[in-house]
C-alpha cells in the first residue's frame, strides 16, 4: 500500500510539473502590466522665469501694424480654394490652369488668407487683422506697399523674403477706408489686393479702448519639442507662430501673448490636408513673465 502511494504521488508530480511554466510566464505577465501601468505617461511642461527683454514704454497711438513674416512650406499647407475676382477655383484646378495670375513658385504672390481660401479682396472692421500670404521668386528683400483710396498716403514696408518658402504676414489696418496692396521685388510687382476696412460702431469703438488691457501688458511664450518638427501653434483658434517661424526646422517657436487672462495655446503638426499630433494647453500668464511649453 504504501508503496501504491508512493507511486501516485510520483505521477501526480509529473503531471504538475509542465504547469509549472506556465505559471511562471502569467505571473511575468501580470508583472510586466503592473510595470507598464505604473510607468509615467509623456505630458507637456509649463516653466517660468522673468522676462528682462520686454522694454516699458507709455501706450502709443494706434497705427497700422505689420507683423514680421512667419516662413512655411507650401506643400501641405495648401488653400483648398483660391477666390478671383468673386469665383471661387479649386486650388489644384487654378494653379493648373490659367485662372489665376501667376501660378506656381516663379512669380511675386500676395493673396490675403480667410480659413482654407487665398483671395484678392476682404471686408474688415478697423482693428481687426487680416493674414496676408507673400511670395517671392528670389531672395532678398520685398517691398508691401498699403495704399489709401482716402487720403491717397502710402505706408511702406520692407520684409525679407525666401524664394523657397511661403510668408504669412499679419496686418493690423488702425485707419477705415479702401486700401490696395501691392507687393514687389526689383521692378516686378504682384496683383493687387483691395481691403475694405469699416469704422467700429460707437459701443464697440468705446469697449475697445480697454487701459486695463493696456496695463496688463504682455508675456513671451516659446513651445519647445524633441520629437515634433514643423508644427504650428495657435492662440484661442489664431494663428500665431509656427516651428518654421524663423527659417529653421528646429522644434521651437516662440511669441509674445496678453496678460492677465486665460488663453489656450494649440500645437498640432499638418499632414497634407489632415491635422495630426493636436494638443491643447489653457491657462494664464502674467506680464514680464517668459513661459516653455515642453513638449514630449
Amino acid at each position: 500500500m504504501k508503496s501504491r502511494s508512493l507511486a501516485m504521488s510520483q505521477a501526480m508530480g509529473h503531471r504538475c510539473r509542465p504547469f509549472a511554466p506556465l505559471l511562471q510566464a502569467a505571473t511575468l505577465m501580470m508583472l510586466l502590466a503592473l510595470s507598464v501601468q505604473a510607468a509615467p505617461q509623456a505630458s507637456a511642461i509649463w516653466t517660468e522665469e522673468p522676462w528682462m527683454d520686454q522694454a516699458e514704454e507709455p501706450p502709443a497711438e494706434a497705427k497700422t501694424t505689420l507683423s514680421d513674416p512667419i516662413t512655411f512650406h507650401l506643400k501641405g499647407s495648401e488653400p483648398g480654394n483660391v477666390i478671383v475676382g468673386g469665383v471661387r477655383y479649386n486650388y489644384s484646378d487654378c494653379f493648373t490652369g490659367d485662372c489665376c495670375p501667376g501660378p506656381g513658385n516663379s512669380s511675386i504672390q500676395l493673396w490675403i488668407q480667410e480659413d482654407e481660401s487665398w483671395m484678392q479682396y476682404q471686408q474688415i472692421a478697423a482693428g481687426e487683422s487680416v493674414e496676408l500670404i507673400a511670395h517671392t521668386p528670389e531672395d532678398g528683400s520685398a517691398d508691401l506697399y498699403l495704399i489709401s483710396y482716402a487720403n491717397s498716403s502710402i505706408a511702406h514696408w520692407s520684409i525679407k523674403s525666401l524664394s523657397s518658402y511661403y510668408h504669412r504676414l499679419r496686418l493690423v489696418p488702425e485707419e477705415t477706408g479702401r486700401f490696395f496692396l501691392i507687393l514687389s521685388q526689383g521692378s516686378r510687382p504682384s496683383s493687387a489686393l483691395i481691403l475694405d476696412v469699416l469704422p467700429l460702431p460707437p459701443d464697440a469703438a468705446a469697449a475697445s479702448l480697454d487701459v486695463e488691457d493696456v496695463r496688463l501688458g504682455k508675456a513671451l511664450i516659446t513651445v519647445r519639442s524633441e520629437r515634433m518638427r514643423g508644427f504650428d501653434v495657435q492662440v484661442n483658434g489664431v494663428f500665431f507662430s509656427s516651428d518654421e517661424s524663423d527659417g529653421i526646422l528646429d522644434g521651437v517657436a516662440s511669441f509674445t501673448v496678453g496678460a492677465g487672462k486665460t488663453q489656450t495655446i494649440t500645437v498640432f503638426q499638418r499632414k497634407g490636408r489632415d491635422i495630426i499630433n493636436k494638443s491643447e494647453h489653457a491657462r494664464s500668464f502674467h506680464r514680464d513673465r517668459a513661459y516653455t511649453l515642453w513638449l514630449a
